[in-house]
């Protein structure tokens, strides 16, 4: 269940959020052609541009025969998915047809980037730009999901640590386009393992199975995950952006290539995720990522998501108040350690003497320092931990507390998802 004060509003979201970024960085986000150029130059994976057509003359200038294969055309400063064709393929000498199965003639396509040009289509700024751009395939391992247009995979990144992500995925209802306002679907996607989790329909109904084949929206494996992640985190890096959300296409052979930098991305990400930003951005407040891998591990520590299967309350395990779990050490063994279950506490703890003896809080392994009312700076380190069946890979406080208990480590909420505890 989401609390209320968990959600982020617009208002906090322009507030607390995207007023950090400097305004040399939201350029980046407003304008696809200067970001494209500037990810290129720091080595992050773009889309190939054909042609940018910035006046009338180029475009009475520009042959349309000359691109092979399909393309995209877009304009350089647009949002939400608005003024986006999509060409999936060619059918005779002056004929194109889109995701959505509409033809289009050279001229039609003129006439749409006349219509660019002329600022139909752009968000911001008074220098309209029309892009032709590669147009990225479905990965095969998300074909089955898929009914026309190309999905992409939205990171939410806050101080260059990912803390959401979900998949959104074009219907025909989007006329092939990856955007939930106009109908596409979007998937909520485990930080950990890179599996969906909940979806959302638009940006109104919350869905358990695809319409158009009756698939079920949950463990969807994202391809390339660790990829994703990484790429999303060196595009905030380069950006310099504190807050930002970066969308991703999933090329078959090229791995993650960067769609687009947003520095309002839109807050129906929580939706799919059944989540809360607030809380999670909270919880990163003050983290300071040392690498970009390092980036990483915290945010899939902080935030992997243990959810029940579809079903009802009878299928969640059920446990004790003190209860004997497993703990994968570095080597990969799992040790035999004796727990208490604690919902008073949000975060887990584990025992200093237990995370020596295990060798988990060495230097390479910790993921920062926090605050405890209790102990004062203490380390958190990532954790792997067995429950029952269910293996649960998390981010624990280390606690000298705990050094003299019966019990080596303190369960708390974040760790207790989907589970039914018994009482004493």
């Amino acid at each position: 269940m989401v609390k209320p004060g968990d959600i982020l509003g617009l208002n906090a979201r322009v507030q607390r959020y995207t007023s950090l970024n400097s305004r040399k960085a939201k350029r980046l986000g407003f304008s696809k052609l200067r970001a494209k150029a500037f990810l290129s130059k720091h080595n992050i994976g773009v889309p190939q541009l054909y042609a940018q057509i910035t006046s009338q003359e180029e475009l009475r200038e520009f042959n349309w025969h000359s691109i092979e294969g399909h393309f995209a055309v877009k304009p350089a400063s647009g949002s939400a998915g608005k003024g986006i064709i999509v060409i999936s393929h060619k059918v005779g000498h002056d004929r194109w047809v889109d995701v959505s199965g509409k033809e289009y003639s050279s001229d039609d396509l003129t006439l749409h980037v006349s219509d660019i040009l002329d600022g139909q289509y752009s968000t911001w700024g008074n220098r309209h730009k029309a892009l032709v751009e590669e147009r990225i395939p479905i990965h095969p391992d998300l074909e089955d999901y898929v009914m026309q247009g190309t999905p992409d995979i939205r990171v939410i990144l806050y101080r260059k640590i990912p803390i959401m992500a979900m998949a959104r995925i074009p219907t025909k209802a989007s006329n092939g386009r990856a955007n939930l306002d106009q109908g596409a679907i979007g998937l909520g996607i485990d930080m950990g393992t890179g599996k969906s989790t909940f979806a959302v329909s638009g940006k109104k109904k919350s869905i358990t199975y695809f319409p158009h084949n009756n698939a079920s929206v949950r463990g969807i494996q994202i391809p390339y995950w660790l990829e994703v992640l990484k790429t999303a985190v060196r595009t905030a890096n380069a950006s310099g952006m504190v807050y930002l959300g970066v969308d991703i296409f999933l090329h078959p052979e090229k791995g993650p290539m960067i769609a687009e930098v947003n520095a309002y991305p839109g807050l129906s990400i929580q939706l799919a995720n059944h989540a809360g930003l607030r809380q999670r951005l909270e919880r990163v407040e003050g983290v300071q990522a040392r690498s970009v891998l390092h980036a990483v591990k915290i945010g899939q520590s902080l935030f992997a998501e243990n959810y029940p299967g579809i079903g009802n309350e009878v299928d969640r395990p059920i446990i004790n108040i003190r209860e004997t779990i497993k703990l994968l050490d570095d080597k990969r063994t799992y040790h035999d350690v004796k727990a208490l279950i604690n919902t008073q506490r949000l975060q887990s703890a584990i025992a200093e003497s237990l995370a020596t003896e295990l060798k988990l809080n060495e230097r390479r392994d910790l993921l920062y320092n926090q605050s405890d009312e209790d102990e004062g700076k203490v380390p958190v380190v990532p954790v792997s931990i067995k429950i029952r069946d269910r293996i649960i890979p998390t981010s624990m406080i280390v606690s000298k507390r705990l050094n003299h208990k019966k019990h080596n480590i303190e369960l708390g909420r974040n760790d207790l998802k989907g589970f039914l505890i018994l009482g004493e």
